[in-house]
């Protein structure tokens, strides 16, 4: 009988034709992120099958060896046997999916393992979406997935028993001829092609992109054997992943584009060696909200105001894509990762150098606030281990009524935060100085804000951070504080809105310093990464820095004589410098950006930078077991 080939062909179409509508699927829920064609949905289907072939055959496989032993036992119970694994996988892979084209809208990269770091605090990781979105979303997800599993158990049968009836009596059991095996074996022969190809080499995702639209690139990408690759790569030592060249080349370019700094500055931007330090971290506020950074008009106008009152950073870098990422960043002067987050990885908290750690050294009082969780994204575990005193949503004294879904808005917390400073300032006395650090909150999803100046909601938001942030630099210069203080402000990362992760402009950011403590005013418009703010700041203050924080460099050194910025999010990795940007994809290596023109040293540079930072964590950990 044909029982056997029939269900493995009946099987590996069922789900063949899922995953192609997932694709459908995947371009028509996020056709207001890019508007795509036709012909780009077929473009689409047709550079991603075989990554789909691949994917399938991976999950049929199991049932095709299960199904063969049907050979010697014809009457096992197939669909008692096959039936929980299939209806699992099949489930797990209808939820992978569907996770992927409803979170796209948001995240803009598909899903992988870093997801999973972010689910320790689902209450926060839900508060950009209302109920309803939720609910909705989940069902849909849960509805498809049930189904596939349903039709894929359905189509099995409960066992290949041949049953020859003649004249009402059931004829003995025989095993099938050669006939009937035949075209069985070769069902086994057919997924092996599809999961390693006629070259005995599985396809990767480098053969999905065939366009200039990531959206369509990402469409043709089999979401499950991407969550896949991402899991095998996530699991993997630091040292293991991103071997991208032989040791001495990348050590050689490296040495290059990375020289120690010199402790000499080409200028001096501070009045004092031990101003009072305060730094602001505006949630998401990327260039393209700043009008004075080529941005939207109108705003954020304060900020733009305040830019011109000291040290503009006009060509500034965030490192990633994420709060937590872009605070390691700032604060420990570390680069960021694609595939890990230091502030959610607890084994490496202790090991993190940070800015606070070394102004304790010098006689500083450390604190930081955030008006929301601190739990959220392990903030409160990282700050105590770089040894903030951490305040947050419960520590300042809110009612419930004032609170919203994130916490306290910009207004009340810039608020708290100025009597902060104030008693803060009273209990040092005049000979202790302070480093206060906090993070803005308002401007994020689901962009709910006490504050009405904006027709557009998503500017609005980011409008009335610029307001709280704006009146409170005003208020704060009022004080007999601000005559020996240095005010830092940058963004934590960029927003999407109007982007896409591989338009490199989403890492652009506003970086300023304002305060008494500044000397001069005047627009600076070499390359700075947001992990050269804690170099910067030590060197102008005559505190060494580059033994503790290898990654951060003065940009006022004399040997800064390579400016670039090196960013990165879970799906690709970013290098800045004075000749352009290079973009890749990190898991497939196809090159998304290379502007204004193709630069194979920016390209060497960024493949250098992503297996040097991979080097980076091991080396770290050595030498706190050495110490």
């Amino acid at each position: 009988m044909m029982k056997r080939t029939l269900y493995i062909l009946a099987l590996t179409a069922l789900l063949l034709v899922a995953t192609i509508l997932g694709k459908v699927e995947f371009l028509a829920y996020n056709r207001d992120i890019m508007f795509f064609t036709l012909e780009e949905m077929v473009q689409a289907i047709w550079h991603g099958l075989s990554l789909d072939m691949s994917t399938v055959a991976m999950a049929v496989l199991p049932v095709w060896l299960i199904t063969l032993l049907t050979l010697k036992w014809p009457s096992m119970p197939l669909r008692w046997i096959v039936g929980p694994y299939i209806g699992i996988v099949t489930f797990l892979m209808g939820c992978v999916t569907g996770a992927t084209i409803i979170m796209y809208e948001n995240w803009k990269f598909l899903l992988d393992a870093s997801v999973f770091s972010y689910m320790s605090s689902p209450g926060n990781a839900s508060a950009s979406a209302s109920t309803y979105y939720i609910v909705t979303r989940i069902g849909l997800i849960l509805l498809s997935s049930i189904l596939l599993s349903f039709l894929s158990i359905v189509i099995t049968p409960k066992s290949i028993e041949r049953k020859n009836v003649t004249n009402g009596k059931r004829k003995s059991k025989r095993s099938p001829s050669t006939t009937y095996r035949l075209p069985f074996c070769l069902t086994g022969l057919l997924l092996c092609f599809m999961l390693w190809g006629v070259n005995g080499r599985r396809a990767d995702e480098r053969s999905a992109f065939h366009s200039e639209k990531i959206l369509q690139n990402h469409a043709a990408i089999n979401p499950v054997g991407h969550m896949l690759r991402s899991l095998w790569t996530y699991s993997k030592d630091f040292e293991e992943q991103f071997r991208l060249m032989p040791e001495n080349e990348c050590n050689s370019i490296f040495a290059r584009i990375f020289p120690t700094d010199t402790e000499d500055i080409t200028d001096t931007l501070l009045r004092a060696k031990r101003p009072d330090i305060l730094t602001i971290q505006l949630e998401s506020m990327g260039a393209p909200f700043i009008e004075s950074l080529g941005g939207a008009k109108n705003v954020t106008p304060e900020l733009c105001q305040w830019m011109m009152r000291g040290v503009n950073f006009t060509n500034a870098w965030a490192t990633s894509f994420r709060t937590d990422r872009g605070t390691v960043s700032a604060l420990s002067g570390y680069v960021s990762y694609p595939t890990t987050s230091l502030m959610m990885t607890d084994s490496c908290l202790p090991l993190l150098p940070s800015l606070a750690k070394t102004l304790k050294r010098y006689g500083y009082t450390a604190d930081y606030m955030y008006s929301g969780n601190s739990n959220h994204m392990n903030k409160r575990k990282y700050m105590e281990a770089v040894e903030f005193r951490m305040w947050d949503i419960e520590d300042i004294d809110v009612a419930p009524e004032e609170r919203d879904v994130w916490g306290a808005n910009d207004s009340i917390a810039m608020n708290r935060m100025l009597q902060l400073i104030q008693r803060t300032k009273e209990e040092n006395g005049a000979g202790k100085p302070f480093f206060w650090a906090c993070q803005t909150i308002s401007s994020h999803e689901p962009w709910e804000v006490p504050y009405h100046r904006l027709d557009n909601k998503v500017h609005n938001a980011f409008a009335y951070t610029d307001h709280c942030v704006g009146q409170f630099l005003d208020s704060l210069s009022r004080t007999p504080i601000w005559d020996n203080l240095l005010v830092v402000v940058y963004a934590d990362h960029g927003h999407t809105y109007g982007l896409t992760f591989d338009n490199p402009e989403f890492f652009h950011m506003p970086l300023f310093f304002v305060g008494g403590a500044v000397s001069k005013c005047m627009t600076y418009n070499t390359i700075i990464a947001q992990n050269d703010i804690v170099a910067t700041i030590l060197s102008q203050m005559g505190i060494p820095h580059n033994e503790e924080f290898p990654w951060s460099r003065n940009v006022f050194s004399r040997n800064y004589t390579y400016p670039f910025a090196y960013c990165n999010y879970p799906a690709g990795a970013l290098f800045v410098d004075e000749s352009g940007k290079t973009m890749i994809d990190v898991h497939s290596g196809y090159i998304m950006a290379d502007e204004p023109e193709a630069s194979q040293e920016r390209l060497k540079n960024l493949q250098v930078m992503l297996q040097k930072t991979y080097d980076s964590i091991p080396q770290m950990r050595e030498q706190s077991k050495i110490e």
